[in-house]
């Protein structure tokens, strides 16, 4: 027997298609940061970041971090206080799904502060632990993300390589270049491209514009995932989209 479906259930099928993607776009959002000294950089433990008319909130660990999750999408304001210094409070704007940072500086003075610089973690380097591992390794490493690229416009990769510091970037001949860690002649960075290992004989064979982002590790401080019998260092190329 063939089951016709009635007015209604048609109706209420048509109201749950629509309400999905209404769902999907009023994920919530979050924030996170760093608060630090305004005068000298360091980082301010038990400082208190508040969404303004909410019970939203977290609060600085040991090395200033905190986060501040579930937060609706819209515009917003954040209080941030510490005892001892002045209230500071900055308005923020978050989209579904989307994850904000900053750097807070506090000063323990009434003068004004530059404006808050909000930016927006990339999903893709959030999903490859790129921010964890630059906040758990700091200046042991060196981040360079999707905007840095942006602005210096490589034409190669090996371009955006040359000017860091503890790199040499070779000239072989016929167009091709070398990395090496300046420290030990002849010594080259492991080159890993989307979490796998790559020749490290071709660092161009990725196109600076499919590039997310790039960790540079000089010696062998490694993360866990980068451990190797190299001691020379690593160099981790994310793709925009898993892709070269």
């Amino acid at each position: 027997m063939i089951r016709t479906r009635t007015p209604v259930a048609l109706g209420i099928m048509a109201l749950l298609a629509l309400a999905a993607p209404a769902a999907a776009q009023e994920r919530p959002g979050r924030m996170v940061g760093r608060v630090v000294d305004h005068d000298n950089g360091k980082p301010l433990a038990g400082a208190q970041v508040a969404l303004r008319d909410s019970e939203l909130r977290g609060l600085t660990d040991g090395q200033g971090y905190f986060e501040i999750g579930s937060i609706p999408p819209g515009l917003h304001a954040i209080d941030v206080e510490l005892l001892g210094y002045e209230t500071r409070s900055a308005p923020i704007r978050v989209l579904p799904a989307q994850t904000l940072e900053a750097e807070i500086r506090m000063s323990t003075k009434p003068i004004e502060l530059p404006p808050l610089e909000v930016s927006i973690r990339s999903p893709r380097l959030e999903d490859a632990g790129f921010y964890q591992r630059r906040d758990e390794f700091g200046r042991q490493g060196r981040f360079i993300t999707r905007d840095v690229i942006e602005r210096r416009n490589p034409q190669v990769l090996t371009d955006l390589l040359y000017n860091q510091p503890g790199l040499r970037v070779d000239y072989m001949g016929a167009g091709s270049r070398r990395v090496f860690v300046n420290r030990n002649q002849g010594c080259q960075p492991m080159l890993y491209i989307d979490g796998a290992r790559g020749d490290n004989r071709d660092f161009d064979v990725v196109r600076p514009e499919t590039i997310e982002g790039v960790e540079i590790y000089i010696g062998a401080n490694l993360p866990i995932q980068y451990k190797s019998s190299t001691d020379c260092g690593v160099i981790a190329i994310w793709t925009r989209r898993g892709q070269r």
